[in-house]
């Protein structure tokens, strides 16, 4: 999805820089602003490397409500 969006705003701007609509710009504006949006995602809170024959334990809690209001 995000070589489509990327490949749509390149398009876009070549066009628009091309004399074509100025549409097109809003095009590649909104293409941009879609990329930005689906790379919004949680960060990466750890990595580790696994090596042949490693065990890592992964738990998935909720902190609850009192967590989110924290911030």
């Amino acid at each position: 999805m995000d070589f489509l969006l990327r490949r749509l705003m390149r398009g876009a701007v070549e066009r628009g820089l091309a004399g074509d609509y100025l549409a097109w710009f809003g095009v590649a504006g909104a293409a941009w602003v879609f990329l930005r949006l689906r790379r919004r995602a949680d960060p990466l809170v750890l990595r580790l490397p696994v090596s042949k024959g490693e065990q890592y334990l992964v738990t998935v809690r909720d902190p609850g409500p009192a967590a989110h209001q924290a911030t």
